[in-house]
Formats: C-alpha cells, structure tokens, sequence
C-alpha cells in the first residue's frame, strides 16, 4: 500500500487483493475447524425428513452458483432418511461447486438426482467436465489435495472440500 495513496486505481486493486486473500484464508480456517469438529465427534444428531426439500430449498442458490451451465433435477419425492440438514447441505454444495469448477461456464451441464436404488438413498451430482483422471482417483478424498498443484493452477480450493464431503458422509452412514 505504500505510494498508492496517489495512485488511486492501485489503492483499489490492492484492497481488492486483500479482501480476496482474506476472504480465502477465512474460508481455510473455517474448513479446518470444521474437519476438526468432524474428527472429534463422529457421532451427530440427525432427524428424519425428506431429502428432495433439502435439495428443492438449494435449487435457487445452486442455480446461481451454476451461471449460464445447465441445470437439471431429477429429484423423486417423500424418500425418508436420517440425516443432518445443514452438513447434508454442505455435501450437496461441495460437490455442486466443484461440478462447477470444472465445467465449461457456456457450454455445461451439471444433473443432481435424489433416487432409491436397493432400498438405500442415491444422492448423485454429475457433470459434463472432463472428469477425473485415474492417477487422481484414489487421492481426491485426502485432505489438502488437488489435481493441478501448480502455482498457476486453473481451480482454487485448499484440498479441503471433497475430504469434509466424505467426513460428512461416513458419520452418516453413507459412502461416496
């Protein structure tokens, strides 16, 4: 910041760069205690409802998150589980955002679907990226990974998102 009191379009790329770097750091931590929260309790309390409100309730802040991509529900109605409202809504956006993340912003299609498959709950978000590469596949679950590790890397994130998913996720019972 020094100097860019008379430089005013450097004083607001600067402010911007920091609230964005704060912004990010504020995320990180936030991500971190949680994976915390979810190692020290793996026990949570959960209610019983109907996912489809859960996803029918997100449908508009996902609509926004999608941008100009497609946007399809395939969501069957009153299926009864067990669940934690608002860490069920965290699973659903980590993996809504990195459909997001990895899809042509013009050109994409992200499906979630809400269906019964052996008599158990299938939650499934699926996009028309490019998918995961084989050599990814085993880690993307570990915390702090990513696929593209680069100082220029295209997708932000920690690392962090798909490993809270599957905290999440196995204190429910389920699997991913």
């Amino acid at each position: 910041l020094r100097g860019a009191a008379s430089q005013p379009d450097q004083l607001d790329k600067a402010l911007r760069s920091m609230h964005s770097e704060s912004k990010r750091l504020n995320k990180l931590v936030h991500d971190l205690l949680l994976l915390n929260k979810l190692d020290r309790t793996p026990h949570v309390e959960l209610q019983k409802g109907c996912l489809d409100r859960v996803i029918n309730d997100m449908e508009p802040q996902l609509s926004i998150l999608a941008g100009h991509r497609e946007l399809s529900l395939n969501i069957s109605s009153g299926m009864k589980c067990q669940y934690n409202t608002d860490q069920m809504k965290q699973v659903i956006l980590n993996l809504f955002q990195n459909a997001v993340q990895h899809t042509d912003p013009e050109n994409g299609h992200i499906r979630i679907s809400l269906t019964e498959k052996d008599n158990e709950i299938e939650l499934s978000i699926q996009d028309n990226g490019p998918g995961i590469s084989k050599t990814n596949l085993p880690h993307v679950f570990e915390r702090f990974y990513r696929s593209d590790s680069s100082r220029t890397r295209q997708y932000g994130g920690s690392g962090l998102g798909l490993a809270i998913t599957q905290s999440i996720v196995d204190v429910h019972g389920g699997t991913i």
